[in-house]
């Protein structure tokens, strides 16, 4: 039997602003380097206890420091995670897609 591990780092995402329509806009930390510092589409969320919040739904805003919308997971009230800070999780790039 083979167990496959994934590497799980977090980042930090940024800072909550405000709770619309039942989403989340996250203003992102300034990215330094290059764009492979955004996350990615469909990313988990957490917050600073790594409890999972959600999912980055879109990205817009100035490339240099972008704006996030954050789909909260049922049962996450969005309100009460305005102005606390939020993290990302990042797995290794292999996403299931193993040679044989």
């Amino acid at each position: 039997m083979v167990h496959l591990y994934r590497k799980v780092t977090v980042k930090r995402l940024g800072t909550t602003l405000h709770a619309v329509q039942k989403r989340l806009i996250v203003r992102g930390e300034p990215v330094s380097g290059s764009q492979q510092a955004i996350p990615r589409i469909n990313s988990p969320v957490v917050d600073q206890k790594r409890t999972r919040i959600g999912k980055v739904l879109d990205i817009f805003g100035p490339v240099k420091q972008p704006y996030f919308i954050v789909r909260p997971n049922r049962g996450v009230d969005a309100s009460a995670q305005v102005g606390k800070k939020l993290y990302v999780e990042e797995t290794s790039r292999r996403d299931g897609k193993w040679k044989r």
